[in-house]
C-alpha cells in the first residue's frame, strides 16, 4: 500500500514499457525542451505521433527550438495522461527535411486528431510546407510515474 511506502523512493511507481507506450499513444501532446544559446532552458507544447513504434514531433526552420536542436540535439519530452501518469523521455532529436517523412508524420497526426474530408485537405495545405521538418526522438532514458500505484 502506498501509505506505507518511503516517499523518497519512487521505484514502486515506475512504468513498464507497455505502459510507457500507452501514455505516448493516449497523450494529447507533449512538452519538448531545448536550451537557448545563452543557456536558458525552454519547454514548449507540441503535437506528436508514434509511427512504427518511433516517436516524432515537427517544427519549422524559423523556430528557436530548431536552431537549438541543430546546435545541441539533447532534449526531454514530457507526456501526461490523467488517471495513468507521466512519462519523460530523455534523448536526442534528429531533424529531417524529407518530404515523404513529413507527409507521413502529418498524416499520422491528422489521424490522431480525427481530421477528415475537406478539413483535412485544408489542414495539410497549412502544415505541409517546405520549411517544416520532422524530428525523430531517440530515447536514451525514461523517467516515469504511474499514478495508479498510489493506492491509499
Amino acid at each position: 500500500m502506498a501509505s506505507e511506502q518511503v516517499w523518497e523512493d519512487l521505484n514502486p511507481f515506475r512504468m513498464d514499457q507497455e505502459t510507457i507506450n500507452q501514455v505516448l499513444a493516449k497523450a494529447p501532446g507533449c512538452t519538448v525542451c531545448y536550451t537557448k544559446r545563452d543557456g536558458q532552458p525552454v519547454g514548449v507544447w507540441v503535437s506528436h505521433a508514434v509511427m512504427d513504434g518511433e516517436l516524432y514531433v515537427t517544427t519549422t526552420e524559423n523556430r528557436g527550438k530548431t536552431a537549438s536542436w541543430r546546435r545541441d540535439p539533447r532534449t526531454s519530452v514530457t507526456f501526461a495522461v490523467p488517471g495513468i501518469g507521466s512519462v519523460t523521455v530523455l534523448g536526442r532529436v534528429t531533424l529531417n527535411d524529407d518530404p515523404g517523412l513529413r507527409h507521413r508524420f502529418l498524416a499520422a497526426l491528422a489521424d490522431r486528431m480525427s481530421i477528415q474530408g475537406g478539413r483535412r485537405d485544408q489542414w495539410f495545405q497549412h502544415m505541409d510546407t517546405e520549411g517544416r521538418v520532422t524530428g525523430h526522438i531517440t530515447p536514451e532514458r525514461y523517467i516515469t510515474f504511474d499514478e495508479r500505484k498510489l493506492a491509499w
